[in-house]
């Protein structure tokens, strides 16, 4: 899956490269959102939220969040920001996985592995910025 790309060249998963538009971060999300919905076609039964929208309106959320969640990490990086750190929502809807990664702070240097790695549909987490 291709996240970032410079006029109509492609470059690679990962890639800083280039200036990119939200709509660029929404076509990947999308991609991904899909890919994810494949692997689980009962995606919509196991969200945290899933009694307060429509089917529709919970993948649109989920597409959106997995946009905005890439284009922190972009913009981390571009301004070289010293870090992010991984913000759980703290209650008992947190899965393990989340739970483990909860305060983790990434360095400037470990942009691209945080880049790589997968929000899991219903991810109520956030990254913060961490000043210097």
């Amino acid at each position: 899956m291709k996240f970032w790309k410079r006029g109509k060249e492609k470059k690679d998963e990962g890639s800083f490269e280039g200036n990119k538009n939200f709509l660029d971060f929404l076509k990947s999300a999308r991609l991904e959102m899909e890919g994810l919905m494949d692997q689980d076609t009962e995606w919509f039964y196991h969200l945290p939220y899933k009694g307060a929208m429509s089917l529709e309106k919970a993948k649109d959320l989920e597409i959106e969040k997995r946009a905005v969640w890439r284009r922190v990490i972009y913009d981390a990086r571009r301004t070289q920001l010293a870090g992010l750190r991984w913000e759980t929502r703290s209650d008992d809807l947190v899965c393990p996985e989340c739970q483990k990664m909860d305060n983790r702070i990434f360095s400037f240097a470990e942009y691209d592995t945080l880049n790589r790695m997968v929000m899991h549909i219903g991810c109520r987490c956030n990254l913060v910025s961490v000043r210097e």
